[in-house]
């Protein structure tokens, strides 16, 4: 089938939002890099300015950049001609568009071959009632669920099945609108709002499964109907609490074999039966009381969990996958000289374990509600690997962007006991450090599983965790302690802080003691055959699997799980700054925990840690790897000063990843005169203004629209103001227009990642990789005024930020820079 495919449009995920990061920009660049390696063309279609796929030009053969509608989908197949569509890649907006494309005859007339799924499925997929109909068919286990249009037919059947029930939109607008219902006082509105949502006027009314374990298992298929799984993921908090917001363990920890294998073969079923080809995600909900489990619900397309297995296991999911869309079969794809023969087809087997946490962003938005309900609150993930669910634990909560765990600790010492009472009975964002201090207090496992479902096993470990916190703070400075404290994960950082004392003095004292970590190869046999991934995870154990990469060498550290503000612009960065780095000879190394990161791609890293950026994991890297350059992210504070007085050879290059936020916050019209400085000369890169409105607040538009006499005086000025700056880098000089029309200088600074990543989308040219070749001596004056001067495929664009607002329920919300979950961008037509 690889021959009749010869160009495949692919659907992008628009602008990241509560429900997604950068885990699917992840997957399209690394399915476009595969699809190029198997001849086949690309045609991706997106309007995220962050996005790392629209800007490799060597991978998607064409890159549109354009609203995610219907008609603009049109107009590029008739431009193209693609002769299959791909609509695995951009969540569930990208199968309701491909359904919109069915609908309308284009698909059929044009002989456009659908991948991944057929057309029986995609309509399934967008109509849960179509899907349970199917499911119930072939006696797959489903809860009650009926489709109703009225309060009163939705109050028959809530109290027919007995309260709490789930409310639901059929073809919703937004993702928000799933509601638990406790009673009839709570219905009236959940029936309401859903409502509203449904573009169908219709309402899912659903058993609910609340306080049932959450167990996802995700398969692999291919033409043939051969079938595999890839990983079987549980999440710690039950039924009642969003997939993403609880920590999620892999492999499960509380299952028993049969209940694993029975999952397993329902999976296959529904798999078989939606004839899916590549991967899907089956989730249950699971009764432990007696064993009895629930299908509710089937997502054949990749997600955050897609990223979080391939990560966690060390295989390649999207290269396998890639290569099943355009017809090869499992046993067929060859993984290279890394992998033993038919590594594609053996299920991947973990000899460590891999914990998942979500990223909250409430320190930008504290109105929101923090209680965890049914629908997803927390913006990002990170995790961490080890030997043991505690030293997995340990690690995922040290990456999370500067939330020492010490901290959490301290705040929930402070609760009353009726504080904590209610946090128990209805969660809230960190609700592990509660439950650590819950069990302080005395509670027993029994009436902590009681209260919050939750498997008895995770207060065990939780129970552990608080002992072992307790026992370095009581024996400070003691070697049996600090062993105990490396082998499950705990950072210098936070030792110290128990300690009251330093990283540096933790850290001479591991060295003293000859307690150095190791790093162990993440690969999906459980170490039963040598297999390289080039992915290693820390150890406090002898032998150490990671050895000094080639030189010359780069060591770039990422900029962590999604937040607020920044969104996935510093991923966007990291990830242009590798792929030139790699571009231009040297060898890439990360440093990242963040699962979704596009920096973690197998095309783009030679080698990636998956570990928290503590200075002691940086310090022990570069020990192996010696690399001629490392990059920090500015706001590694502590990482940057411990570097600083550390004796190293590498250059370190910051990352301004906390610089300013995006024009339009002031009460006048602001813009700025953006520059590439290569610390003689600056190459002006145009104006940009706001262009903020009501409807799309701190808009911006590039370029600015100036007169000629004014654009040419303010260039100059701000010409003048970058030629004062030291180093090179990316900068604007920001102007304020005032009552009277004039502009005045208000200063010089570094330009924002997010305005990087949009530029360089309007002009047309990887400002990144210019900027890093001019950081590494690569690239001379000649080269960048080429690459300046050079007719690019940009245009007058607009850029307009996203808000998480309406998806965390926070109403009269005021928009901020540091409030940004993602962007669109839109060309103009002159």
């Amino acid at each position: 089938m690889a021959g009749e495919i010869h160009s495949v449009l692919i659907i992008g995920a628009g602008a990241n939002d509560v429900q997604h990061g950068d885990e699917l920009d992840a997957a399209t660049f690394q399915v476009a890099t595969e699809f190029k390696q198997q001849g086949v063309q690309t045609i991706l279609v997106d309007n995220n300015p962050f996005s790392v796929s629209l800007a490799a030009r060597d991978v998607v053969d064409h890159a549109c950049i354009g609203p995610l509608d219907i008609d603009y989908l049109l107009t590029t197949i008739d431009y193209y001609k693609p002769t299959a569509i791909l609509p695995t890649l951009g969540n569930r907006r990208a199968f309701e568009l491909t359904q919109k494309l069915l609908e309308k005859g284009v698909i059929q007339k044009r002989n456009i071959k659908i991948l991944g799924v057929p057309e029986a499925t995609i309509h399934q997929i967008n109509n849960p009632v179509l899907l349970s109909r199917t499911l119930h068919a072939m006696d797959a286990p489903m809860k009650s669920i009926v489709t109703v249009n009225n309060y009163q037919d939705a109050l028959q059947e809530a109290n027919r099945l007995g309260y709490p029930v789930i409310i639901r939109s059929v073809l919703p607008k937004s993702n928000s609108t799933r509601r638990i219902v406790h009673d009839r006082s709570e219905l009236a509105d959940a029936v309401q709002r859903c409502l509203k949502q449904s573009r169908a006027g219709q309402v899912l009314v659903q058993q609910s499964l609340a306080g049932y374990k959450e167990i996802e298992v995700m398969v692999q298929r291919d033409k043939s109907g051969t079938m595999m799984m890839l990983a079987m993921v549980e999440d710690m908090d039950p039924i009642g609490i969003h997939a993403g917001d609880s920590v999620a363990f892999n492999p499960p920890q509380t299952l028993l074999d049969r209940q694993i294998q029975d999952m397993r073969d329902t999976a296959f079923a529904i798999t078989r039966k939606l004839r899916i080809v590549g991967v899907n995600h089956v989730q249950f909900a699971l009764n432990p009381t007696n064993d009895r489990f629930y299908v509710i619900k089937n997502s054949p397309y990749f997600d955050r969990m897609t990223s979080f297995v391939a990560q966690s296991t060390g295989y390649p999911v999207a290269k396998v996958v890639a290569q099943l869309y355009v017809g090869k079969r499992l046993r067929d794809i060859d993984l290279g000289d890394d992998y033993i023969h038919h590594a594609a087809l053996v299920e991947p087997t973990m000899d460590h374990i891999a914990a998942r946490v979500p990223v909250w962003g409430f320190n930008a938005v504290p109105e929101a509600d923090r209680q965890l309900a049914t629908e997803k609150k927390s913006v990002g993930t990170v995790f961490g690997i080890g030997r043991s669910p505690i030293e997995a634990m340990f690690k995922a909560i040290e990456s999370r962007y500067q939330e020492p765990a010490d901290f959490h600790l301290r705040v929930q010492e402070k609760l009353t006991d009726d504080e904590l009472v209610m946090k128990l009975v209805h969660p809230e964002a960190g609700r592990l450090f509660v439950l650590i201090e819950a069990m302080r207090r005395g509670y027993s496992v029994d009436e902590l599983s009681e209260l919050t479902k939750i498997d008895p096993f995770y207060f065990d470990q939780i129970n552990r965790m608080r002992l072992l916190i307790e026992d370095v703070i009581a024996h400070p400075q003691k070697e049996p302690v600090l062993v105990e404290a490396k082998y499950n994960g705990l950072s210098n950082q936070l030792i110290a802080r128990l300690w009251k004392t330093t990283p540096e003095q933790v850290y001479q004292m591991a060295e003293d003691h000859e307690l150095m970590t190791k790093y162990k190869e993440i690969e999906p046999s459980g170490g039963e055959f040598t297999q390289h991934t080039g992915s290693f995870y820390s150890a406090l154990e002898d032998e150490n699997e990671a050895t000094k990469t080639a030189q010359p060498s780069a060591l770039v550290i990422g900029t962590g799980g999604l937040r607020l503000g920044l969104s996935t612009a510093g991923d966007y960065v990291v990830a242009m700054m590798m792929r030139q780095l790699h571009a231009d000879g040297f060898h890439t190394v990360v440093v990242n925990a963040n699962p979704s990161s596009v920096s973690l791609s197998y095309p783009l890293a030679d080698k990636r840690y998956i570990e928290p950026a503590t200075s002691e994991n940086i310090l022990q890297i570069l020990r192996i790897e010696q690399p001629q350059f490392l990059f920090v992210p500015a706001s590694y504070t502590d990482l940057r000063q411990t570097l600083a007085g550390a004796d190293i050879s590498s250059r370190v290059v910051v990352i301004p990843d906390e610089g300013p936020g995006i024009l339009g916050t002031g009460a006048h019209q602001s813009l700025a005169f953006n520059f590439l400085h290569d610390g003689k000369y600056a190459y002006p890169l145009g104006p940009i203004a706001s262009q903020s409105t009501e409807e799309s607040p701190l808009a911006l538009r590039y370029p600015a629209e100036l007169d000629s006499t004014v654009s040419q005086q303010l260039g100059e000025q701000g010409l003048s103001a970058i030629m004062d700056q030291d180093q090179p880098g990316l900068f604007q000089v920001v102007f304020e227009k005032d009552a009277g029309g004039q502009y005045h200088q208000q200063g010089v600074q570094p330009l924002p990642l997010p305005m990087v990543a949009f530029l360089a989308k309007a002009l047309g040219m990887d400002l990144t990789g210019l900027y890093t070749r001019i950081l590494t001596g690569k690239a001379g004056l000649d080269e960048a005024n080429h690459f300046l001067k050079r007719e690019g495929k940009g245009g007058s664009a607009i850029y307009q930020p996203c808000f998480p607002f309406k998806a965390l329920h926070v109403a009269g919300a005021k928009p901020a820079a540091g409030k940004i979950i993602g962007a669109q961008m839109k060309f103009l037509t002159e």
